[in-house]
């Protein structure tokens, strides 16, 4: 008897907050839907490509609103669901509130990633970036904490490195002013400032920026794009890797200007593709849900 009253009780939660979601959801424009719905994706696929794991985290600009900009709290990307979602502002990545539950706001908004600033002043630095990814993507360390050997655009679908190199983001050779001896040294961009160090590492060259020991920040036009560049950053890296293992130098054989120019147009072309196969596969892992387009019963994480 009690298990029964227990089952219906947890089938009476799910229920209403399925509805609330619901009731929520017909609040928002649907510019901001079609945005949570790529975003949950983008976490989903990004783990499922193992871009990122427990840790990492990608965000959209609010296209309703470019002064602010869309994430998850502080939660590990495959266990993203509508509830997740939040809305902050590109000024000092505050919390707005639940993007898709109006009834959390302010402070009641669930703990935020500490890093939320790396995208906060990126967004603010450069007004036409729409998406950001921060992972820990362990390909990319041995570049990071090499700066003689620059990764470079290797293939034609990672364009987004450019053929100078990315540049490496490099806690250790900033002022105290903006690091100083009494705050923490562990390699984290906990505020606005470091997040502001970190957004003018990045060259014209390149959509990426390496962090020392850490991982990488990668921009881009929208958050399908990032998803695009961050997984071929990844294997790039690993054909660099192969190629010096071969004998052939530090960037062997890489992209030259004109050839991550080209290649970048023809890029864009084939994210959609690439989007529609990720989309299929997650879709059929139990892991991951994306309740935004499946209209299924989020899970309450982090209340």
């Amino acid at each position: 008897m009690a298990y029964q009253r227990t089952t219906t009780l947890h089938r009476f939660l799910a229920s209403f907050l399925l509805l609330s979601t619901l009731v929520s959801a017909q609040n928002v424009p649907p510019s901001v839907m079609s945005a949570g719905i790529d975003l949950l994706d983008a976490s989903h696929i990004l783990h499922f490509l193992e871009v990122v794991d427990a840790f990492g985290h990608v965000s959209l600009r609010n296209p309703d609103n470019s002064s602010q900009f869309l994430m998850t709290f502080a939660i590990a990307p495959a266990q993203a669901t509508s509830q997740s979602i939040v809305t902050y502002e590109v000024e000092n990545a505050t919390a707005v509130g639940l993007t898709f539950n109006s009834s959390v706001v302010g402070a009641a908004t669930p703990t935020g990633f500490a890093e939320r600033f790396i995208h906060s002043e990126i967004y603010k630095k450069f007004p036409d970036v729409l998406a950001v990814l921060h992972s820990h993507t362990q390909e990319i360390l041995p570049f990071a904490n090499q700066a003689g050997v620059p990764l470079v655009s290797q293939m034609h679908t990672a364009p987004s490195l450019g053929s100078c190199g990315a540049p490496i983001f490099d806690v250790r050779t900033l002022p105290r002013t903006i690091l100083p001896d009494n705050q923490l040294h562990d390699l984290l961009v906990r505020n606005e400032a470091l997040g502001d160090a970190l957004a003018n590492t990045f060259s014209n060259d390149s959509q990426v920026v390496l962090m020392r020991g850490h991982g990488m920040a990668v921009r881009a036009a929208s958050v399908r794009d990032v998803v695009f560049s961050s997984f071929y950053i990844k294997l790039d890296a690993t054909v660099q890797l192969q190629g010096i293992l071969l004998g052939g130098g530090t960037a062997p054989n890489a992209l030259n200007q004109r050839e991550v120019t080209d290649t970048g147009t023809t890029a864009l072309t084939l994210v959609g593709r690439a989007w529609s196969l990720w989309v299929d596969q997650v879709d059929q892992i139990g892991l991951y849900t994306n309740d935004l387009r499946n209209k299924a019963a989020p899970t309450p994480t982090g209340f």
